[in-house]
This record gives C-alpha cells, sequence and structure tokens, in this order.
C-alpha cells in the first residue's frame, strides 16, 4: 500500500514536471518567442537572506525555546588560527523584555571573542539580531560551542541552552578510518 502510494506521488511530480517542460517537450517553448514581460525590481530583504544561509542551532529538547538561533560558518576552522561564526538569534514569541547571550567552549575550542555583550531590549518578533563569535581551535576535532541565551518576560527568567558543532582541522569525515 506504502509503495502504491510512493509510486503515485513520484508519478504525479513527473507528470507535472513534463507538463512545465522540465525534461523538453514536442511543444515549442511558448515564452521563448514572446518578448519577455518586465517584472517588477523587488527589493531583497538582505536580514532574511543573511538567515537563509544560516542552519539552526541545537536547541533544548522538550519544549519550545522563546527564541531561535541560527549560526553560519564560512569556512573549516584550523587549528591555532582564530575563525569567525556569524550568528543570528530571532526572537520567536512577543512581549519579550530582554535577551542576553554569552558563549562558552571545553576541551580544545576556545572562545576568543564574541564582540559586546549582546543585550536585546524588547526585541521585536521575528527580527533577527545578528552578531559574530570568534573561536580559536586548540587541536583537531569534533567540539561544541555553547550559546546561553537568557530570556527575560515580565512573568520569569530563563536560561536557554543552544549548541553549535565546530569542526576543526581533519574532523571525521576526513580520517583514516572513513576514507575508501
Amino acid at each position: 500500500m506504502i509503495s502504491a502510494v510512493r509510486w503515485g506521488a513520484v508519478a504525479g511530480v513527473a507528470a507535472s514536471m513534463a507538463a512545465c517542460g522540465y525534461f523538453g517537450s514536442s511543444h515549442p517553448n511558448q515564452a521563448s518567442h514572446s518578448p519577455p514581460k518586465a517584472q517588477a525590481a523587488q527589493p531583497a530583504d538582505p536580514a532574511a537572506k543573511a538567515v537563509a544561509g544560516m542552519v539552526e542551532a541545537v536547541g533544548p529538547s522538550g519544549s519550545q525555546p522563546p527564541v531561535e538561533l541560527r549560526f553560519s560558518i564560512h569556512d573549516r576552522p584550523e587549528v591555532g588560527h582564530d575563525d569567525e561564526i556569524d550568528y543570528a538569534l530571532i526572537p520567536q514569541a512577543p512581549g519579550l523584555d530582554a535577551i542576553r547571550l554569552g558563549f562558552g567552549a571545553l576541551d580544545g575550542l576556545q572562545v576568543v571573542s564574541h564582540g559586546p555583550a549582546l543585550a536585546a531590549i524588547k526585541p521585536a518578533t521575528g527580527v533577527p539580531i545578528f552578531g559574530s563569535v570568534t573561536v580559536r581551535p586548540i587541536k583537531a576535532g569534533l567540539f561544541t560551542l555553547t550559546a546561553a541565551v537568557a530570556v527575560e518576560s515580565s512573568n520569569e527568567s530563563v536560561v536557554w541552552p543552544f549548541t553549535i558543532p565546530v569542526i576543526a582541522g581533519e574532523g571525521p569525515a576526513q580520517t583514516a578510518a572513513n576514507k575508501p
């Protein structure tokens, strides 16, 4: 039964793609013979574009935090070199009074700098707060950068932990045991 449903879905997608001319068709492409329509230039939201290129940090399990933490590591960190990790902290719940953010790491990874202390007062829901943290791996391996996000509202104050995996130097995917 499930297999028939899967094949039906695959057939439906293939039929849709064929109808749109994805696979090429014997029908001439109407758009190529008509003059191109002027498209209204829509400004791209730089914040949305930046957040779209980021990965969600691992948050606490069991309950939904009132904030989302996303990050971006541009290059694989090298042992002994400082590397920046960009982040976006996105408030998800209305009515937050303040958000504070701090970073820490253990055993093989140092937090060199995270710029001025992040403290957002009355943050707007859904509006990302951008920053970066500089880390320095002391040795090669897989490490965890921990972010503690303190969220204050009129009725409570809670610290939410998030983790960011950092692979420095020759990480697990490149070890001799994993090579063919």
